[in-house]
């Protein structure tokens, strides 16, 4: 029996008994179950049964239009992943919303064209699987299923694309009948389907409500007076379908009427929140085929004597890629988990769309730029992504139309206080709730420890997680301390609280909205102990967290040098052996809390041999502030952060004890590396703090502030603002997320730590100078807050690796990733 024949049996032929999931995900996706795990590259791309299938059909340098609508109409549909939505109750699969993103990501991988055809008979379908009656259910659904027949989504028309308000298509009610006129245009499947989702105006008051004025039909597309146009030519996806649609006096049985008369607006928009997340995976798809021939001709095409992916150039153009593939991921994996667990998910959904859509085109347009002359012809493949991508930007609401989308969910928010005012919190009421409650917060972090049986993909802090974010809002250092906030990260068995990385890094975005100088301050004390976490001895732990948990006192990392910044081979402190210590002679530069620290971690060169691997040749010391020779420099002025105590640190002859090696000699650039892995997701958190309290700061002001008569939030210029902080801080979030769970999981987490640390960064610069626009004038004065969130941000993009340097991990990680074959 084939592997297809294999499929169908156990799928088709038993759904109806059967956990769908697991046995849909191991024999199509090679995924047990839909977990948090589903994100460290769930599919195994082209070793999966769909996937292989695919690529049997559709050769790369050629148009696919007729192989891909044989497999969509015919092959596709014997398998049931057309109908992957109908509920088992009516014969089909009943894939959830995630589930089917994962489908129409990896169909759009192979051909963007062909996945638009399915996903648009799903969104035909939508509307009958929402709000269709069981009698409608029953006749349509079995239709689907019993021949591999499509449906398609009529609602674009000439001259109303976004503004849904402007169709003109009429249905008149003449006793058991409605009779339908208009024209629709732009409709994918237009050509094929068997019957359509029709909406029409049934309210003939143009100044009635949008929500009550408009109709939903099933419309067969053989009825008398049903006219299909020719086939439009597109610039790009032409194995889908497009035709413009007439209805010349059709008669639509009363029957055929969904949900009831007025009803239709809703019915639309309803079907677009379920869908749009799948058409972001559409885009993500698109992007991925994008980055991997990027890739893939990167690492052959030669100049200069080696592979093109060597030239920093090309680097960034394929981490710009990988970024942008998995923030899209994440995005529509939230938009879709969103509305799975019966949430709206409009705010996710339009996210999701907006980011993945400009994605996909941005990276098709980089892979065409890393193919050069050859990426610009036919017989190369990234031509046609290109040319595909481009309308993921305007169907199903332009990217524009999303942003106000984004705009308005943003603001719905903010009213519903689902984003809390967190600067009028005080830090004294909720740690007294604590306390008065019971509750310690060693008890609180205990049963945040706890793990659960790891099932299902969840985007839901835990209450306990909810509690640690709360407690970190708006203290005095004094007061961080004696809840455990500074030292959060030393375990239990030493005496601290023992988080892990990503409740450190909720308590980090809390901290960065408040005041990311203070947060930068707290943060360095942590960066100063990770390596002893990573690397000490029990007794050094002993000694030191004994020191940390017993008085406030704060430690400092000590790396960077006036002439080596991300650049660590190029550090020239010394530290040479003599006896039972080490003589340390070197100045560092940049150092956080370097004034009134009590002691740095110092990394140090130990083998002379300037040839020798920089693995090998630093060693890393634990060295007390006030020992002789320790020259601390003046408090440095800075741009930003200026809560934050920055300083240089000049070593003279200072005499370190063999005791206070860490690891040992020559594993210093292990450790510090090591521990950046640790922190860059904690970096990213900060970051996004400071981007919520921008994005928050403008949305209050544009609230209040009126010109031209109204809100300056009702302008589009800052509505479209407001909706690109929120894309940037939700996107930001989510990537720290994964950053800090591949962590916890322990896994290596270098790729995902630099793209949460990239591109939050990026994203707090953008939403401070943002914020400073809505403001105006008053943004550029010191009376408002929002300027300093502006000259705080720059840092984020220059400490612990710039963004710059982050782009070259992330394109080095890749490569790791694709010659693994965890990238295809």
């Amino acid at each position: 029996m084939g592997a297809l024949d294999l499929f169908c049996k156990n799928i088709l032929g038993n759904f109806l008994n059967r956990d769908y999931t697991k046995m849909l995900s191991k024999i199509a996706f090679g995924f047990v179950s839909v977990s948090f795990s589903l994100l460290a590259g769930f599919l195994r791309r082209r070793k999966c049964l769909c996937e292989n299938y695919i690529k049997k059909v559709t050769p790369q340098q050629i148009e696919i239009r007729d192989l891909a609508r044989k497999f969509s109409r015919e092959e596709t549909w014997e398998i049931g992943l057309v109908n992957k939505h109908i509920p088992q109750k009516y014969g089909g699969l009943g894939m959830n919303n995630l589930e089917g993103s994962l489908v129409t990501e990896e169909f759009a991988y192979a051909c963007g064209g062909m996945q638009n055809g399915l996903l648009s008979t799903e969104l035909g379908q939508t509307p009958l699987l929402l709000a269709g009656n069981d009698q409608q259910k029953k006749e349509y659904c079995g239709r689907l299923l019993s021949e591999p027949i499509i449906a398609a989504f009529c609602v674009t028309e000439p001259g109303a694309g976004s503004d849904v308000g402007g169709i003109k298509t009429t249905a008149v009610k003449k006793g058991d009948e409605y009779i339908l006129n208009g024209q629709k245009m732009w409709i994918t499947n237009g050509g094929t389907a068997s019957f359509f989702f029709v909406l029409a105006r049934t309210d003939p008051d143009l100044t009635a409500p949008i929500s009550k004025s408009f109709t939903g039909f099933i419309v067969e597309s053989d009825l008398k007076g049903v006219i299909i146009g020719r086939k439009e030519v597109m610039m790009g996806q032409r194995a889908s379908d497009t035709r413009g649609i007439t209805f010349e006096d059709v008669r639509v049985p009363k029957e055929n009427v969904l949900l009831g008369e007025g009803a239709g607006f809703k019915i639309a928009m309803g079907s677009f929140d379920f869908t749009r997340p799948q058409v972001a995976a559409g885009a993500v798809g698109v992007a991925q085929r994008a980055l991997d021939e990027a890739t893939n001709y990167a690492l052959e095409r030669k100049t200069f004597g080696q592979p093109i992916i060597n030239h920093q150039a090309i680097a960034f153009l394929i981490a710009e890629m990988a970024m942008d593939v998995e923030l899209g991921r994440l995005a529509y994996y939230r938009g879709s988990w969103d509305y799975d667990q019966g949430k709206s998910n409009s705010y996710y959904a339009s996210i999701a769309k907006a980011f993945a859509s400009d994605a996909a085109n941005k990276s098709a347009s980089n892979a065409v730029q890393v193919f050069g002359g050859n990426g610009y012809n036919t017989e190369y493949p990234v031509e046609k992504l290109m040319r595909d991508a481009k309308i993921y930007q305007i169907y199903e609401g332009t990217s524009q139309i999303q942003r106000l989308i984004i705009a308005r969910e943003h603001l719905k928010r903010v009213k519903m206080g689902l984003i809390l005012k967190r600067k009028d919190l005080i830090f004294h009421q909720l740690f007294v709730e604590v306390a008065n409650d019971g509750t310690t917060i060693q008890q609180v972090i205990k049963a945040s420890s706890e793990t659960s049986d790891g099932e299902g993909l969840n985007f839901d802090l835990s209450a306990q997680q909810i509690e640690i974010r709360d407690l970190a809002r708006k203290f005095s250092r004094e007061e961080a301390w004696e809840i455990g906030l500074v030292n959060k990260h030393i375990p239990q068995k030493y005496g601290g609280l023992g988080m892990n990385n990503l409740e450190g890094a909720l308590v980090t975005e809390e901290l960065a909205y408040a005041c990311s100088g203070m947060e930068t301050g707290i943060l360095s004390t942590e960066l100063g102990q990770i390596p002893l976490l990573l690397a000490g001895n029990d007794q050094q732990k002993k000694e030191y967290w004994g020191r940390l948990l017993s008085e406030p006192i704060i430690t400092a990392f000590c790396a960077t040098e006036p002439g080596a910044g991300s650049d660590v081979g190029g550090i020239k402190t010394t530290a040479v052996k003599k006896g039972d210590e080490y003589i340390l002679n070197g100045q560092k530069m940049w150092i956080s809390n370097g004034g009134i620290a009590s002691f740095y971690f110092v990394l140090a060169r130990t083998d002379p041999d300037l040839t020798a691997p920089k693995s090998k040749s630093f060693t890393g010391f634990i060295v007390e502030s006030d020992t002789k020779g320790v020259i601390i420099g003046r408090k440095e002025v800075m741009m930003g952060q200026r809560a934050s105590d920055t300083r240089g640190i000049t070593f003279e002859d200072v005499r370190v004890p063999k005791e206070n090696v860490l690891l040992g000699e020559g594993a210093g650039f292990k450790i510090a590396m090591e521990s950046f892995d640790y922190t860059r997701p904690q970096v990213a958190a900060g970051a996004v703090g400071l981007a919520q309290r921008a994005l928050d700061e403008a949305t209050n002001y544009a609230l209040e502030r009126k010109t031209f008569g109204q809100p300056i939030i009702n302008h589009q210029a800052i509505a479209f603002l407001i909706a690109e902080m929120a894309m940037d801080v939700e996107l930001g979030r989510l990537a720290y997320y994964r950053g800090s769970w591949e962590y916890d999981q322990g896994k290596r987490n270098s790729y995902y730590a630099s793209i949460a640390k990239a591109f939050a960064s990026d994203a707090a610069n953008k939403s401070a100078s943002n914020a400073v626009q809505v403001f105006g004038g008053n943004g550029y004065n010191t009376e408002y807050p929002v300027e300093k969130l502006m000259r705080d941000a720059k840092i984020y993009q220059i400490y612990e690796g710039t963004s710059q340097i982050q782009r070259l991990i992330i394109t080095r990680e890749h490569l790791k990733r694709v010659k693994m074959g965890l990238v295809n």
